[in-house]
């Protein structure tokens, strides 16, 4: 689920407190993120998914979230192919994988 090597490399560069204090932003942008996520799904609007999807997965990289950021991954995919089908199931399974993937990285910086 995380990048334990990715995460430790980011820490030792900047340090703990500044990642913690990164870790504490990336918990509240991810969370609106979802949030626009899951309506842009509930309209089929195929360009905000793909914008939302491709901004989670990138902020979720940084994170050392790789799971989490493979399944937005897959998602902006399927958007730009306005594949509903392969989207359906990754999203109805991404909040509870995201809040997991914040839970496990809590986990590190307590």
């Amino acid at each position: 689920m995380i990048d334990h090597e990715h995460l430790e490399s980011l820490t030792q560069l900047i340090g703990k407190d500044t990642m913690d204090q990164i870790r504490l932003e990336f918990i509240d942008d991810s969370h609106e993120k979802m949030t626009q996520l899951l309506q842009a799904w509930e309209e089929r609007n195929y360009d905000a998914l793909r914008d939302i999807s491709h901004s989670l997965k990138s902020a979720s990289l940084n994170m050392a979230l790789r799971r989490f950021a493979e399944q937005c991954q897959q998602i902006e995919m399927a958007s730009i192919q306005h594949d509903g089908q392969a989207i359906q199931p990754i999203i109805h399974q991404l909040p509870a994988l995201h809040q997991a993937s914040l839970n496990a990285l809590a986990d590190l910086f307590t």
